[in-house]
């Protein structure tokens, strides 16, 4: 398809680009992607996939000249293909019982007390993904959302693990307590190590913003806190290494108990 009708781009739709990006686009969220543009220097077997993702998935496509890519993805590497897309979508935290997936009653949920880098929610959306998060929880205001730069960071996991919104996150951990689920904070200042107590079946892993870590709210919420044990002198690790660290705690003890 070397030319198509000009399709009218709402306000909300972005940019992805890079090769392995936009293939995780195509493949985790199709119904997403409104056209793919292709350089006309891409050859070979790369484009030719490309182009069969396109077909399979009804997903309009378009050669373009490298120029036009080089506007759209100023300063990125495009490595000769972008895809326009609508970022993914956020459902309520009451409609989250229905899309967990129950691992013999385990079940993990990631909540970010305002997190606001984007390749932060991208890095914990794919490490949510390989340790087997049911969902991640994030507030609607002051926080990252599931935009082109998550999807890339994440490798479209962002498009696969459930992202529920929520106004207040102490009411939210209250509400998921209720549902059955420990409220276990990621804090630097807990009495308690992480490894010394083993996590519930399930979880609610809380970890806080950038710089701020958990705010009050938030860690008075919680069930138990407990800090990640570190040596040297940088004193912190950022918010997707301490979420990560904590999830594969998690795994960890939900695989020696199965």
């Amino acid at each position: 398809m070397d030319r198509f009708p000009e399709v009218p781009t709402g306000k909300e739709e972005d940019n992805v680009y890079g090769r392995n990006a936009v293939l995780s686009a195509l493949g985790s969220a199709p119904q997403l992607c409104s056209r793919v543009m292709i350089s006309e220097r891409l050859k070979g077997m790369e484009r030719d996939k490309m182009i069969d993702l396109c077909r399979g998935s009804g997903i309009p496509w378009q050669i373009v000249k490298p120029s036009l890519l080089d506007r759209l993805c100023p300063g990125g590497r495009h490595q000769g293909v972008a895809v326009k897309m609508m970022p993914v979508g956020v459902v309520d935290i009451g409609s989250l019982p229905t899309q967990v997936t129950n691992h013999g009653g385990h079940s993990l949920l990631i909540l970010l007390d305002h997190i606001q880098d984007p390749q932060n929610l991208g890095a914990i959306a794919r490490s949510a993904e390989v340790f087997g998060a049911d969902a991640i929880v994030i507030p609607k205001r002051r926080s990252a959302l599931p935009t082109s730069t998550v999807m890339k960071t994440s490798a479209g996991a962002i498009a696969r693990v459930p992202v529920a919104g929520v106004v207040n996150v102490a009411r939210a951990l209250k509400d998921l307590k209720e549902m059955g689920y420990w409220a276990v904070g990621l804090h630097h200042g807990a009495d308690e190590e992480l490894g010394n107590r083993d996590l519930p079946g399930r979880t609610v892993l809380v970890v806080g913003g950038e710089g701020s870590g958990l705010s009050r709210l938030a860690a008075a919420s919680c069930d138990f806190l407990l800090r990640i044990p570190m040596k040297g002198s940088t004193g912190s690790l950022n918010a997707a290494s301490a979420a990560a660290i904590g999830m594969y705690e998690w795994r960890r003890i939900i695989d020696k108990v199965s």
